[in-house]
């Protein structure tokens, strides 16, 4: 049988730009959630941010952020946190379409974000209660990626306390100006996640598949029952 070397280089380089084109189509939604409590049953959303990353691209012009008029009773815990009075909130737009344009915004695309599946747990409930649609996105967590890198020596040893999202950002030296403003975490979280993506890039060049099986939110760190500690609703 004739092998003709220069077809099969030129299939091997044409296949190998056509997966390199596709890794580079590679998106994600940073999302973040304002919450009156972390009681699922109880409490509900009062703000939404998010941000759309392309790899490792912080797209800083593809943003989403609504104050949504919550569902529960504002405590007085979450006005000191949010600096948002139940007369403010009163005045917000109705839920559904909030929660459609996040639809929309989100598409099919993996969400982000840290201890994600309390902010996921919140909006699939209150999307399915508004809207009667069953809201699935693949999930990535950031706190369980930052968790592998320590036990692998990609991050200092010091920071294998760090659990909240400000402790987080100082091991990445990630200025903190103020938190509590979702848009304001989701972005620190993207910035979190960024650097991830660059650590682990380093020992994995297929990085989009192996990043998302790392950071599967049933392995993360609410599991530890740590959550409540380190999410600031």
């Amino acid at each position: 049988m004739f092998f003709d070397s220069n077809v099969y280089m030129f299939r091997f380089f044409r296949k190998n730009k056509v997966e390199s084109k596709i890794l580079h189509q590679k998106e994600f939604v940073v999302v973040d959630t304002e919450l009156t409590g972390l009681n699922e049953k109880e409490d509900s959303i009062i703000s939404i941010g998010a941000i759309l990353m392309r790899e490792r691209s912080i797209l800083v012009g593809d943003i989403f952020y609504r104050i949504l008029n919550p569902q529960s009773k504002l405590k007085g815990e979450s006005v000191l946190i949010h600096e948002l009075t139940s007369t403010e909130l009163e005045k917000c737009p109705d839920t559904k379409p909030i929660l459609r344009e996040f639809l929309d915004f989100v598409k099919n695309r993996p969400v982000v974000g840290h201890f994600i599946e309390i902010d996921l747990n919140f909006l699939k409930r209150q999307i399915k209660k508004s809207l009667n649609i069953k809201f699935e996105p693949e999930a990535i967590d950031t706190y369980i990626i930052f968790k592998w890198l320590i036990e692998r020596g990609l991050i200092s040893e010091k920071f294998k306390g760090a659990k909240s999202l400000s402790e987080i950002a100082e091991a990445f030296n990630i200025k903190v100006d103020s938190l509590h403003d979702s848009l304001s975490d989701a972005f620190i979280t993207a910035q979190i996640f960024q650097r991830e993506i660059a650590l682990i890039q380093k020992i994995q060049l297929s990085w989009f598949d192996f990043i998302k099986k790392i950071g599967k939110p049933h392995v993360s760190g609410y599991m530890f029952g740590q959550y409540e500690k380190n999410y600031q609703f």
